[in-house]
């Protein structure tokens, strides 16, 4: 059986078992996954290290990130798009030189290759780095610039890769071509992303089979990261544009119908690939480890704590001066928050498996025949950074409160919407009452009655909500479990029915179905 598919299998039962775990004592599951990599790496039997790094990050990480941009919001991401250029170009600009230059001069790595290490440790991880910022419990805005980072800054790092390992290969390139490089795969990677994600969004608006239509969806990701590389373009931010393109539109239609199985779904899967991702990264680490000589180690050993150092300062230097450049003339107060903001944006650098299969992805000969130099060095390199990383993201919410900075207070704007959501649905309450009227069927008294009641309860408690009192809001609470209970009692009975009576499956699972979807209104209204 090939090894690569008995790799991927083994490994990410392994990961969901293990993230599963985590998930439940309230962990960040990256660092138990790296370190369940790890033993698993160590252990003679068991998966290995996947031996084409390509397939992983076409298989795993463009649907991974495909996966997470559909929970991303392209009118958010547009409000912050200009902090989050200049982090996903600029600073991983800024920090492929840096980190270029450190490996040249302590371990005297070719400039090239040098430059290749800083382009793998360059773009942050979306998944690390959206899970802490939502834990932190961060201002919207701060959390819409990392994650818009974390995204966008994948593709330009990919491609500050290529450009390097070409130059290393042919020894030198000119500016002219760097510059085209970059143009060809940020022009291709839009281009692709966006005639593909109108593509799919125009079947998903017009499709009634949400099975088929949903499927496409799931598929697409692998064939928009093959189409972008093939045209020299960037497969990562393909898979972003379409994302949020087809994510935008599921949430423009207001009766978009596949909309929550779609995100049901998306769930599901990006759950599995990021454990199966931060697992792979573990799983690689003592392959590599094993395989440096002495010189190689102390060069790990010295790479290591000056590259972590270089990147939180790179960092800090960049995010500083943006700050400084974009808010001149606002007022003390603003400039304060601002600040705290870009002291947060700062320290949010966690990398992750995008820089670990970037790293992997290196080619162990030039097309030449040449060794490539320094790999060894550049993975062991990475994957210490990873781990390092990670642990100092753990500080990010102490951090935010150390600053003050909190999330937003939107207790206020949530109850003048709900109180523009209930008038509105008063409103075409009555056009359905003088509708049904007009046509001979009036809508009976004690129905209409019932809903206006229950809109104006609304009203009433978002416009006043010093008037609930406490035994109101424990009577609220008792009908909830009460009504859960009462459809617990449905379902024990709908499957006494078809285990003692003999009630067809295929009458019993649409009903079990519709009482399903019953019991999570009720736990979804509970929680609020």
């Amino acid at each position: 059986m090939n090894e690569t598919f008995v790799t991927l299998a083994a490994s990410a039962t392994l990961a969901v078992g293990v993230a599963a775990f985590a998930r439940q004592r309230g962990w960040n599951m990256a660092m138990p996954l790296i370190i369940a990599g790890v033993i698993v790496g160590l252990l003679p039997v068991g998966p290995s290290a996947p031996p084409d790094p390509e397939i992983i990050l076409v298989a795993v990480l463009a649907p991974l990130v495909f996966g997470e941009a559909l929970g991303s919001s392209y009118l958010d991401l547009r409000r912050v798009s200009r902090p989050v250029l200049a982090l996903a170009i600029g600073l991983v600009v800024a920090t492929t030189v840096v980190i270029g230059a450190v490996g040249a001069v302590l371990v005297a790595m070719p400039l090239a290759i040098a430059m290749a290490l800083g382009a793998v440790l360059a773009p942050t991880d979306a998944v690390a780095v959206s899970a802490v910022a939502r834990r932190a419990g961060l201002p919207r805005r701060l959390v819409s610039i990392l994650e818009g980072e974390s995204l966008v800054n994948d593709g330009t790092g990919l491609t500050a890769l290529k450009v390097a390992l070409v130059a290393a290969a042919a020894g030198a390139v000119t500016i002219g071509e760097v510059t085209r490089v970059f143009v060809v795969a940020v022009v291709a990677g839009v281009a692709v992303g966006a005639v593909g994600g109108w593509i799919l969004a125009w079947v998903l608006r017009r499709s009634r089979d949400l099975v088929a239509s949903n499927a496409l969806v799931l598929v697409a990701p692998f064939l928009l990261y093959v189409v972008a590389e093939e045209l020299g373009g960037s497969g990562i931010l393909a898979v972003v544009v379409a994302a949020l393109m087809i994510a935008h539109s599921q949430h423009s239609d207001p009766g978009h119908s596949g909309r929550v199985q779609s995100a049901t779904v998306w769930r599901h899967i990006t759950f599995v690939l990021q454990a199966l991702a931060f697992f792979l990264v573990g799983l690689e680490i003592p392959d590599v480890l094993i395989r440096l000589d002495s010189a190689e180690i102390r060069d790990v050993v010295i790479l290591v704590p000056v590259v972590v150092v270089a990147l939180i300062v790179t960092r800090s230097a960049f995010v500083l001066v943006m700050v400084a450049v974009s808010h001149r003339g606002t007022d003390v107060r603003a400039s304060r928050a601002r600040i705290k903001g870009g002291a947060i944006i700062a320290w949010a650098g966690a990398r992750g498996p995008v820089s670990g299969l970037a790293a992997f992805s290196i080619p162990i000969f030039f097309a030449t025949g040449e060794r490539v130099p320094f790999r060894d060095v550049i993975l062991a390199t990475t994957f210490c950074i990873i781990v390092i990383t990670l642990v100092l993201s753990l500080t990010l919410a102490p951090f935010a409160r150390l600053l003050r900075v909190a999330s937003d207070d939107d207790e206020a704007t949530l109850r003048r919407v709900d109180v523009m959501l209930a008038r509105a649905a008063l409103e075409r309450l009555s056009d359905v009452e003088s509708e049904s009227a007009d046509a001979g069927r009036p809508l009976p008294e004690e129905v209409s009655d019932r809903l206006r009641a229950d809109v104006e309860s609304r009203i009433q408690i978002a416009a006043h909500p010093e008037s609930v009192t406490a035994t109101q809001e424990i009577e609220v609470a008792q009908m909830i479990s009460t009504a859960r209970a009462m459809v617990r009692a449905e379902q024990e009975e709908l499957l006494r029915l078809r285990d003692d009576e003999g009630l067809p499956d295929a009458l019993v699972r649409p009903m079990l179905r519709a009482l399903d979807v019953r019991d999570q209104a009720l736990r979804t209204r509970g929680a609020g």
